[in-house]
């Protein structure tokens, strides 16, 4: 009896959590990643922000003190995402989560928020922009082209020198690395770190709100919550599909977030610069037989 008395006490904790639902027990893993991953980039924001008014005029460089920070600590950050990738990817992968068919739908849909969702509406608010005479939406749609483009760019070239096995491959090991694997391997079977969808819906995420907060700071709040929202969802759906472990959406997240303030940071501080004076200016008017008219209006730099 004294045996059998000892061994139930010991077996007390599995079989407490046993009586939880799988179901409920991965979305709460969810529910905690989502968490993990806010807290994150909001910490990567802050060292990276240092948007400035507009009445700054200084040309700032294009990487500076404010990404240095920021990458320091999406480097630290990506490193402490690195020691629970195991667990985030049970607890995303789990059999409850991965039956339910809202979350299933879910992750169908933002993946393709991540790419190309991402590029598709800023080419749309960029050009909508124009037309309408708007330029504010105009700007936002142009920045966030701009961010995930350099964004991308600094990614790719990761994934190929990190050369990460996705989740999926083999034996499910995080620590499937080999240096420049990535640049050969078929069908982005080893370009796991960082991720790609990530990094362009955060990207997208820090640009436009950050250009919003400068044109029209009255509306930065809810832009903020739905395109940060969107890319958080984005990342986890990387997970929910097995495609990037915790830690290659958190880096992804921070490149994407950085770059995108970055940006805007350096188009604030040359005012009339080159890029805005040709893609910001077109004139869009109706033809006569048809169809519109565009042309430029050209203003010299101030």
């Amino acid at each position: 009896m004294g045996i059998a008395r000892r061994q139930g006490k010991g077996r007390t904790p599995r079989s407490l959590t046993s009586r939880v639902p799988a179901k409920l027990r991965g979305v709460t893993g969810v529910r905690l990643i989502a968490a993990c991953l806010g807290i994150a980039i909001a910490g990567v924001g802050a060292a990276a922000q240092s948007v400035p008014g507009d009445s700054a005029v200084t040309p700032s460089p294009a990487f500076g003190k404010p990404e240095l920070r920021g990458f320091a600590l999406t480097a630290v950050l990506g490193g402490l995402a690195y020691t629970v990738d195991d667990v985030a990817r049970r607890a995303v992968r789990d059999a409850g989560v991965q039956r339910n068919e809202g979350l299933d739908a879910l992750a169908g849909f933002v993946n393709a928020w991540g790419q190309p969702g991402g590029v598709g509406l800023g080419a749309a608010l960029w050009g909508g922009g124009l037309l309408a005479k708007q330029p504010t939406v105009a700007a936002s749609g142009l920045r966030a082209i701009e961010a995930i483009t350099v964004s991308g760019v600094v990614t790719k070239l990761l994934k190929g020198t990190f050369g990460r096995a996705r989740p999926y491959v083999g034996d499910h090991r995080r620590t499937d690395w080999q240096f420049t694997r990535g640049f050969d391997a078929p069908e982005g079977t080893y370009e796991a770190m960082p991720s790609g969808h990530a990094t362009a819906a955060f990207a997208f995420a820090s640009a436009v709100t950050a250009e919003v907060a400068q044109r029209a700071p009255r509306h930065v709040r809810w832009v903020g919550i739905t395109t940060y929202s969107a890319a958080t969802l984005t990342a986890y759906a990387r997970m929910h599909d097995d495609r990037h472990w915790f830690s290659d959406v958190t880096v992804g997240a921070g490149i994407g977030t950085i770059s995108g303030l970055a940006i805007v940071r350096w188009h604030v501080t040359r005012p009339g610069n080159g890029i805005d004076r040709w893609l910001l200016a077109p004139v869009l008017t109706p033809a006569s037989l048809g169809g519109w008219n565009v042309g430029l209006t050209l203003t010299p730099p101030r």
